[in-house]
């Protein structure tokens, strides 16, 4: 059995169903004798380091964890779960469990794209994972140079002992992806949202036997100094943008079903929304968001039910917004599998709110929703576009351009930007908008509103800088595939996932 380290944060759903869809057995817990029960066990998820510390020395879980450890059964950390094991994080300046000797750092600041303006933080999508020469964990065997793995963190290990880093991964700087010592390893990204490649990886974590590394000719104590180290950078060089530019398509859910309209109005249903994004998985979708358009406004509850049937049946990243208003809330979401919360009117309304999601969950789990109309330019307005919130029905006099950099001082990790005079009507991006806000922010921003024909794709992803685009009619009325969507992007050269 491998047990699931709870910690009052964290997608644990999601690794639950990619173990079960692989035909394990496993089970969440918070009790540490059923930890120390266990074959094999995983800390997995998303979170901030120091609230992740706080909750296991609580529950007695670093005491059951070392113990695992010392007993030689595999131990897996996932993403928050490669910084509790290192001695300490600078992400609230935390001491954590110290099983690798080595700190967790933050991604510098100000690196320079080739492509203009900076890399984005956090690190959020699709990158390659490049074994270290030498020897290949089992747990990495089969992982193909093509094959990409979710990513989403401003924070990574750096070990003192290079021989503790066992992959790599290129955003800016080269960063250990994947590290481990004996019957302990840990990864950056979280295979169970990493699509086909991922669930290999974690297939070959529960037949791993520690006692049986092959063409392993390391001493336990041999040390060879990390000269990668983030404090050896320098900002003097172009970085190339690695990740992959996430293609995401969008479902708008009205009691239960997707729904699509125009601007806001006049919407039709279309469809289940598990089974459309199981479509959409399937057919190679980066991400799926989902949003409960009539939550805010009509004061419904989440759609947990949604939520859970989802990461049920699909293994990539999804966020849920709508009706969120609460870290309660958002705790909620997390828990039932979404990789992450996207927060709109309740953020416009309760700013607050955004901080206190990032600080419970890690900034790289709140999304800021951002609804905007073209106003021209006014008093209270200077950019000539503003905030609207509740479904599009109220006006806030607040300029779009200064709440999303407001937005990221509080806390938010990504912004998802919908153009309201572009929703729907199939005649492309906003550029304007979308280059005006990604111009001016360090944190990821995913276009939304008016994918009509791939070239609008490419336009928003190359002229205007998005990180990500959202699309909807365009692929669920069936005009486009996701496969045909990405073939075409590939021979524009734009940088897509290509594998899943």
């Amino acid at each position: 059995m491998i047990a699931i380290i709870e910690y009052d944060a964290g997608n644990l759903t999601s690794v639950e169903r990619a173990l079960k869809n692989l035909g394990l057995e496993c089970a969440i817990t918070k009790d540490p004798e059923v930890v120390e029960r266990a074959d094999r066990v995983i800390f997995p998820g998303v979170g901030a380091a120091g609230s992740a510390m706080e909750s296991i020395k609580r529950n007695g879980m670093d005491k059951a964890l070392k113990n695992t450890l010392d007993s030689g059964k595999p131990l897996l950390g996932i993403c928050i779960g490669t910084q509790i094991i290192m001695s300490s994080s600078v992400e609230n300046t935390t001491d954590c469990l110290g099983f690798i000797k080595g700190k967790t750092v933050m991604f510098p600041k100000k690196m320079e794209a080739e492509e203009g303006g900076f890399l984005k933080i956090p690190h959020m999508g699709w990158n390659s994972v490049i074994p270290k020469s030498g020897v290949v964990h089992p747990v990495l065997k089969g992982i193909k140079e093509e094959d990409e793995f979710y990513f989403v963190h401003s924070y990574f290990p750096e070990p003192e002992n290079s021989f503790d880093v066992l992959a790599e991964t290129e955003y800016g700087v080269r960063f250990a992806s994947v590290v481990g010592r004996g019957n302990l390893i840990a990864t950056q990204f979280h295979p169970e949202k990493s699509g086909n490649p991922g669930l290999r990886f974690l297939k070959n974590f529960a037949e791993w036997d520690p006692k049986k590394i092959e063409n392993d000719d390391r001493a336990e104590n041999d040390f060879v100094p990390n000269e990668n180290a983030v404090s050896n950078f320098v900002a003097s060089n172009k970085y190339v943008n690695t990740l992959s530019r996430r293609i995401i398509p969008c479902l708008d859910v009205r009691e239960g079903r997707t729904t699509k309209g125009i601007k806001f109005k006049n919407n039709v249903d279309i469809g289940d929304p598990v089974e459309m994004a199981k479509l959409y998985y399937e057919t190679g979708a980066d991400e799926i968001v989902f949003y409960d358009i009539t939550a805010s406004h009509e004061k419904r509850n989440i759609m947990i039910d949604v939520v859970r049937r989802v990461a049920e049946t699909i293994f990539i990243p999804f966020s849920v917004g709508g009706g969120i208003r609460t870290k309660e809330d958002m705790r909620d979401v997390l828990l039932a599998g979404a990789e992450k919360v996207s927060v709109n009117s309740a953020a416009v309304k309760n700013p607050g709110i955004i901080s206190e999601g990032a600080k419970a969950f890690g900034n790289q789990c709140v999304v800021l929703g951002m609804d905007v109309k073209y106003v021209g330019e006014k008093q209270g307005i200077p950019s000539g576009y503003e905030i609207v919130i509740n479904g599009g029905r109220t006006y806030m006099d607040i300029d779009a351009l200064e709440w999303a950099k407001q937005g990221e001082d509080l806390g938010a990790g990504e912004i998802c930007l919908n153009s309201i005079d572009a929703d729907g009507t199939r005649d492309g991006y906003e550029l304007n908008l979308t280059k005006m806000i990604s111009e001016n922010v360090s944190i990821p921003v995913i276009a939304s509103g008016g994918a009509g024909k791939p070239i609008h794709l490419r336009d928003v992803l190359k002229d205007a800088k998005a990180d990500a685009a959202l699309i909807a009619s365009m692929v669920h009325y069936g005009d486009y595939t996701m496969g045909g969507i990405k073939d075409y992007l590939d021979a524009e050269g734009v940088k897509v996932r290509k594998t899943w």
